[in-house]
């Protein structure tokens, strides 16, 4: 009888020791999951950002290439002489606002 008891204790040792490596593996698992799934949205919430400012510099790269391909007439130069050095014909009359 006391050979049954020893091969009794030998049978649950390595039932446990897999046991215990099982629930350690879906520990890994789950975390493995939850880890991926977090790296996941953050990719996602950069993808989105990017295409936001992708759309910006698309709209920037429009905007430029119709002052390109804009002909040297006078509205031309009107429109630079007030946009980009301030000036207006003597007979306008100027509002000034300001914004906060």
């Amino acid at each position: 009888m006391a050979g049954r008891k020893y091969f009794a204790d030998k049978k649950k040792t390595p039932t446990i020791i897999v046991g215990t490596l099982l629930a350690l593996l879906l520990v890994f698992a789950i975390a493995f999951f939850l880890w991926s799934v977090m790296r996941y949205n953050e990719i996602e919430e950069q993808k989105k950002e990017k295409e936001e400012y992708i759309l910006e510099l698309s709209n920037d790269i429009d905007k430029l290439e119709y002052l390109v391909d804009a002909p040297l007439d006078d509205e031309y130069k009107i429109r630079v002489a007030r946009e980009k050095l301030g000036m207006c014909f003597p007979d306008e009359i100027i509002y000034h606002t300001e914004y906060n």
